[in-house]
């Protein structure tokens, strides 16, 4: 039966009749839906989570959302309310399993995404991701709550701090998704990503540290994405990959403790 929530975000556009309706459930921060029609399949999502904490933009994401989808990088968008926290968009597929996120032919071609998104030329408005105010606003929240083990030591803060410091200085800031992993990837022969709501205006760095430290990739496999993002210019940026592998794991520890806050 399909919700009443989710019948009312269907309301107005022409899917024809319902053939049937399941939870997606991997979401962490959003309620979602995929609902099988006669004019196909669409994925229904309701934002269910307290938005301010974990940093995400509606607004910024609707932005993104428009862009990537004329890229041919992100899912068609059917409907976008940030007021109402409402998407809905065009099913876009299956997503990659873990283990096709190991395959080296298959690290290659994330890394051509991944390039590809970053010459996007990035829409107005949208939000920057400053990775030093991603850490301070963390670690404000969860010592606001009076929780401070994820933050760890006062060290490893500065380090957090330091490192962000680094990594954008001098850096070209470009159109990145931040998030990247294998449920956020879709492969009909091409690759495109779902999931923007931390999308922004930021360090392109991270966006592939982001698929290291999810998939624990290790040196060799890191090398292999770096050679095939940036060619045969890969010079120095070794130890600027590692620096944001280190970051997005302290960045994603202190993610986690917020979100888990309710």
């Amino acid at each position: 039966m399909l919700p009443e929530a989710v019948r009312t975000a269907l309301s107005g556009i022409e899917i024809g009749g319902v053939r049937s309706a399941e939870r997606i459930k991997h979401g962490l921060t959003n309620e979602s839906w995929l609902v099988h029609s006669d004019a196909g399949a669409v994925v229904v999502r309701l934002s269910n989570t307290e938005e301010v904490s974990l940093q995400i933009n509606r607004v910024s994401e609707a932005l993104i959302l428009e862009t990537v989808a004329r890229a041919g990088i992100g899912p068609e968008v059917i409907r976008c309310d940030p007021a109402r926290h409402l998407l809905v968009t065009r099913y876009a597929g299956e997503t990659w399993s873990e283990a096709d996120a190991l395959e080296p032919s298959n690290i290659e071609r994330v890394a051509r995404l991944l390039h590809k998104l970053h010459s996007v030329p990035p829409p107005q408005s949208i939000q920057r991701v400053d990775l030093v105010a991603v850490v301070d606003g963390y670690l404000q929240t969860l010592d606001e709550h009076g929780i401070h083990g994820p933050a760890g030591t006062p060290a490893q803060q500065t380090r957090a701090r330091e490192s962000a410091a680094t990594l954008q200085q001098d850096s070209d800031p470009c159109l990145c998704h931040n998030d990247v992993h294998s449920l956020n990837i879709v492969d009909d022969g091409e690759l495109r990503l779902i999931d923007w709501e931390y999308a922004g205006l930021g360090e392109r760095l991270f966006d592939l540290a982001s698929i290291c430290v999810y998939h624990r990739y290790d040196q060799r496999q890191r090398e292999l994405l770096l050679a095939a993002y940036v060619g045969q210019s890969q010079m120095g940026s070794e130890p600027r990959l590692e620096l944001a592998c280190w970051l997005f794991d302290y960045v994603r520890e202190l993610w986690t403790a917020v979100r888990e806050l309710g």
